[in-house]
């Protein structure tokens, strides 16, 4: 087959086609596409050409469905690749019956989910698989250096116009914002304020910055798009350099996709130039290098004898007093017994307490001796 891939679009309504090149252009793949409405012609392209990729419509033309067509086409021709896109509105076949098929089933509105089953379908799901891989083990945040200034005013003007441009499509832009790889915001317009941008930024501007580890496999300076779709809005982010992007939110609209393709991609490039080289040049912090020290030893005191248990047992002991030599036991109790028959509150006895207490007194060392007094 050729280097270009050719895609057959079977869709009654045309509209599927205007999908598959907005997103062909979003990776930027060239590509050949040829459109067929009617089931049974496209089945009969795909025996008597040569087709890399087949994307059909859930709701043909009324003689089969895009499940019933998908199970013919591989028949006819083993190995086909064909996506089945489905509405809303479609019934949801068996998720038994999709396991089984070689081919792949996604919502019509999940734009994050076609574009990837575009590169499966082109590439294979092996490569898209370690690619994916690659993106997560890349995945450490990255340290470049300073963020290059950028000119407010005329950044203000680059998103209005493109706010003004896609408006004009009948897209309803509620708001846009230009903020640094960091999550911070610069420029604001609109009604941005309907989401949590202040938590938003800081999750996308960091995974903006990874576009440098992408840039050597593609061959230059990458650019990036990242696209989010809820039930209220839709959230595209542009990637303006490498450290800053623009962020546009708008009202869910099929056509969203192609204008912020052609529009907000020329405002994402407007902006790079405002930057100059500075949009793709970086500085990667380098490891600061430290000098091991080694600290000397500090000089320790030598440790104290440790004291045998004869020398513990001596200081604990109480201390031994020195006999008292002269110490008259039978004086001391006789003057006991004496002072037992006295009344000290009676006026005849008190007068002879004198006589008695100078009786057979001791000293003040002997009193302290025989432990009478204390130390």
């Amino acid at each position: 087959m050729s280097g270009i891939p050719r895609i057959l679009v079977v869709d009654a309504n045309n509209h599927l086609g205007h999908v598959v090149r907005a997103s062909m252009f979003l990776l930027d793949r060239q590509y050949v596409l040829v459109e067929i409405p009617t089931a049974k012609e496209a089945l009969s392209e795909v025996i008597d050409t040569a087709i890399n990729l087949a994307v059909v419509t859930y709701d043909l033309d009324g003689s089969m469905n895009g499940l019933e067509w998908a199970t013919r086409a591989i028949r006819q021709r083993a190995g086909a690749r064909i996506i089945v896109v489905a509405d809303d509105h479609d019934p949801k076949p068996d998720a038994m019956l999709l396991e089984s098929q070689n081919f792949q089933y996604i919502p019509y509105s999940s734009g994050e989910q076609f574009l990837r089953a575009l590169r499966i379908g082109l590439d294979g799901p092996e490569v898209v698989a370690a690619e994916e891989a690659s993106k997560e083990s890349a995945a450490a945040p990255l340290d470049l250096g300073p963020v290059p200034k950028i000119n407010i005013d005329r950044s203000r003007a680059i998103l209005l116009g493109a706010i003004r441009e896609i408006g004009a499509l009948g897209i309803g832009v509620l708001g846009g914002l230009i903020a640094d790889r960091a999550g911070r915001i610069i420029v604001d317009e609109g009604a941005t304020s309907q989401i949590d941008k202040e938590q938003v930024t800081p999750l996308l501007g960091p995974s903006f910055a990874q576009a440098i580890r992408m840039s050597p496999h593609l061959g230059g300076n990458s650019w990036l798009m990242k696209f989010y779709e809820g039930d209220d809005y839709q959230l595209f982010a542009l990637s303006a350099g490498y450290h800053y992007f623009m962020m546009l939110l708008v009202t869910p609209s099929r056509g969203a996709l192609g204008a912020v393709m052609r529009y907000g991609r020329q405002a994402a490039r407007d902006l790079s130039e405002l930057l100059g080289n500075e949009a793709w040049e970086y500085k990667e912090a380098q490891a600061t290098a430290t000098q091991t020290m080694i600290a000397a030893p500090i000089a320790e005191p030598e440790p104290e004898p440790i004291p045998t248990p004869e020398e513990i047992t001596s200081k604990l002991m109480a201390p031994t007093l020195e006999p008292v030599g002269d110490l008259d036991i039978d004086a001391l109790f006789a003057t006991a017994e004496q002072v037992e028959d006295f009344d000290l509150f009676d006026a005849e006895d008190s007068s002879g307490i004198s006589d008695l207490l100078d009786d057979g007194t001791i000293s003040f060392e002997e009193a302290r001796n025989m432990g009478l007094l204390g130390d």
